[in-house]
């Protein structure tokens, strides 16, 4: 591939509910090489797609009668938080709540309650008929989030995953399926399991956190110098930092120049993939807005060119067909019933 990858991030987000299987397929249509997916456990080990386990923002539960008595707290790495957690409701009981739109003052709320919470075997066959159909290759990145705490709760991520992907034959160091995460020890467990594919290692925009699950008791900030860098290349194949550690900003809230990552990263032989980057005002610097409004679409293009020009290898986004780096491959859908729509009442396309 001579440009940039283009990955969906969480399907096409912009535009649909994230994490469903019509946001997943939009984003492919819309042009992007691959989606990104994050997986959390069921308390009964099923891996479903859901950026956290608190699913109260992300899904209908909450008007749910059948679940008032389910809120609870929780301690999850750095956040307390209270509402509706996975690891405490059964795969089952998942499919039974639809996905609304997490950020209601920024995108349109008009496909909320149409989507169920999908599971990885059925995104892993998503993968592979969108593949066919379109006769190309379709990636994947599967996230796992937060790995240290579900093994806490008797929940160990990796003997889930490795089944899910051996059972779709998607075990190999050519897959088009590759594993992310923002802790490291996750990824060397599954390196030590035998796991072949691509994995990548995520770093959060603000680098002086800690990684979680680290022995040593070590910051993003200690991976990303030359050395670290270089420890982390026989484990990983790419790094995935934040947007600000790539361009960490100036007063005022404009891009100004490249971080020293760039080169580093080149150095030590690892591909640069680059989260998120968002068209809506409120997600870009100063220099790439459309005015003042929040919700207008803005030069996210202009944006993505300057990280590509520093060496960007993959862009995730929530619009891929926003990119500027290929047209769009679709027309963004009129709201209406497809094969995903899972309303209440509306029984599931199966074509």
């Amino acid at each position: 591939m001579t440009r940039p990858g283009i990955v969906a991030h969480r399907g096409a987000s912009g535009y649909l509910p994230e994490h469903t299987l019509a946001a997943y397929e939009l984003g492919i249509r819309l042009g992007a090489d691959a989606f990104e997916i994050d997986v959390v456990m069921t308390r009964d080990g099923q891996l479903i797609a859901r950026h956290e386990n608190e699913i109260g923002h992300s899904t209908d539960i909450a008007a749910r009668a059948e679940f008032g008595r389910r809120r609870v707290s929780r301690t999850v790495g750095e956040l307390h938080e209270e509402g509706w957690f996975t690891e405490e409701m059964s795969a089952a009981e998942i499919a039974g709540v639809r996905a609304i739109e997490p950020l209601p003052q920024l995108r349109s709320t008009a496909h909320d309650g149409r989507y169920a919470v999908p599971a990885l075997p059925e995104i892993l066959t998503l993968r592979a008929q969108l593949s066919a159909e379109l006769a190309r290759p379709v990636g994947l990145k599967v996230e796992v989030k937060t790995p240290q705490y579900f093994r806490r709760h008797g929940l160990a991520m990796e003997g889930s995953l490795v089944a899910a992907l051996g059972a779709a034959g998607m075990l190999a160091a050519d897959s088009p399926v590759e594993v992310m995460s923002f802790e490291l020890a996750h990824l060397e467990r599954l390196r030590a399991l035998g796991v072949p594919n691509g994995l990548v290692f995520l770093v959060e925009d603000d680098p002086s956190r800690l990684v979680l699950d680290d022995p040593l008791g070590r910051s993003y900030a200690d991976h990303i110098t030359p050395r670290g860098l270089a420890a982390l290349a026989p484990t990983v194949t790419a790094l995935g930092p934040g947007r600000r550690v790539l361009f960490p900003g100036v007063a005022g809230g404009a891009l100004g120049e490249p971080s020293r990552v760039f080169a580093d990263v080149l150095a030590a032989g690892l591909r640069l993939d680059c989260w998120t980057f968002r068209a809506e005002n409120a997600f870009l610097p100063t220099d790439f807005r459309s005015g003042e409004e929040p919700t207008t679409l803005g030069d996210m293009a202009g944006l993505v060119a300057a990280y590509v020009q520093e060496g960007v290898d993959t862009v995730i986004t929530d619009h891929p067909d926003r990119t500027g780096l290929r047209p769009a491959a679709c027309a963004l859908p009129e709201p209406s019933p497809d094969r995903h729509d899972q309303s209440p009442g509306r029984p599931p396309d199966l074509s």
